[in-house]
């Protein structure tokens, strides 16, 4: 009898065990890209560090992070991918299950973007600023907004230059290291921080804006639903970002 309690303790335990380990992947947790940059990236399994994360890239028909780069060292120029789904957990290092996250076969990212850099204009040419980062939700991939300032180049800390959040409904295509939003997108933009070199290259209308002014999300367009639903069929459209200034840009992150 107390074999059977003790067998039933047991499977109580693996249970409970299980549950928390796909709690891991439930509900919504938002992060900063910023964030995850540069952590180490260490498998369960063998408690080795298969590198540090280096660079996300972005599905932005769906608005999903799909890869996660990493390099052996940060100032390695070879590096390697995996799914975002694959992580188990982010905390001061970034978990995954094993080596066998990484596949020998290189993923195809042609068609996604690294988003940091990209200009931020409308349709009509006004200039909103430059993308310097985004928020995702970590279980999910799902990108939801974007992250300014008048440079975009994530290494400035935020005390020195104004940075601003735009939700990614606003926006109604990338081409051409552009991200092309709304024309009423700058009505919609919320400061974050007030940096120390604020500057006017930024839509002027934002300088109205409260600092953490609480705004309504900008409803979904339909346009924007049906990228969402059919992304996938043009996922192979664009042009890979594997080559110019992108490998110029990933040391910058890191200091």
């Amino acid at each position: 009898m107390a074999g059977a309690d003790g067998d039933g303790l047991e499977k109580e335990d693996n249970l409970k065990r299980i549950d928390e380990k796909v709690g891991l992947r439930k509900g919504r947790q938002v992060i900063r890209r910023s964030n995850i940059l540069a952590k180490q990236v260490i498998s369960i399994q063998s408690a080795l560090s298969l590198g540090f994360v280096s660079q996300l890239w972005v599905n932005t028909n769906s608005w999903m992070v799909k890869f996660v780069e990493v390099r052996r060292n940060l100032l390695s120029g070879e590096f390697e991918r995996f799914l975002l789904d694959d992580i188990t957990q982010v905390g001061d290092v970034v978990l995954v299950e094993d080596e066998s996250v990484i596949d020998d076969d290189e993923f195809k990212i042609v068609g996604l973007e690294t988003l940091v850099g990209y200009q931020v204009v409308t349709p009509g040419r006004r200039t909103i600023g430059k993308v310097r980062g985004y928020s995702f939700n970590i279980n999910s991939g799902a990108v939801e907004s974007l992250e300014l300032d008048s440079f975009g180049i994530s290494y400035i800390p935020s005390s020195l230059v104004s940075t601003y959040a735009l939700f990614v409904e606003d926006v109604l295509e990338v081409v051409s290291d552009a991200v092309i939003v709304h024309e009423a997108a700058a009505s919609h933009i919320h400061r974050l921080t007030k940096g120390l070199l604020d500057s006017q290259n930024v839509a002027s209308s934002i300088d109205d804006v409260d600092e953490y002014s609480d705004i309504e999300r900008p409803v979904r367009s339909d346009k924007y639903t049906r990228r969402r639903n059919f992304g996938d069929q043009k996922f192979n459209s664009r042009k890979s970002k594997t080559n110019g200034n992108d490998d110029w840009d990933l040391p910058m992150d890191y200091f």
